[in-house]
């Protein structure tokens, strides 16, 4: 609490988002889920060296994102707190991209706003 309401419930709101967006994409992948709490939160993937690869392709595509885990098989998201809704939606449609580019499951992710 930063002695503003808005920053707080904005945030609630973003972290909702996030996860909302992480799950569809955490979807088009067998056995992939979400973890983490928040505005930090990621992607467990089973096949270990697919958080890397779609980190790379994210990377690429102009978005950064790091692995973490004992083999680096989870893709984390950790937003800045000043992040509006919009640039948060246009994070989440280039890191579904990149997991579609890799996975090759098909993403829906476009709808969040």
């Amino acid at each position: 609490y930063w002695g503003d309401r808005t920053l707080e419930v904005g945030v609630a709101g973003l972290a909702s988002q996030l996860h909302e967006g992480l799950a569809r994409i955490a979807a088009g992948t067998e056995g992939a889920r979400v973890r983490g709490r928040g505005l930090l939160a990621g992607i467990y993937y089973p096949d270990h060296q697919m958080a890397g690869k779609i980190a790379a392709e994210s990377f690429a595509r102009g978005l950064l994102v790091e692995t973490s885990g004992p083999e680096g098989e989870v893709i984390k998201a950790m937003p800045a707190l000043t992040i509006d809704a919009a640039e948060l939606s246009r994070g989440l449609d280039i890191l579904a991209d990149a997991a579609e580019s890799v996975a090759g499951g098909k993403v829906a992710v476009k709808s969040i706003a």
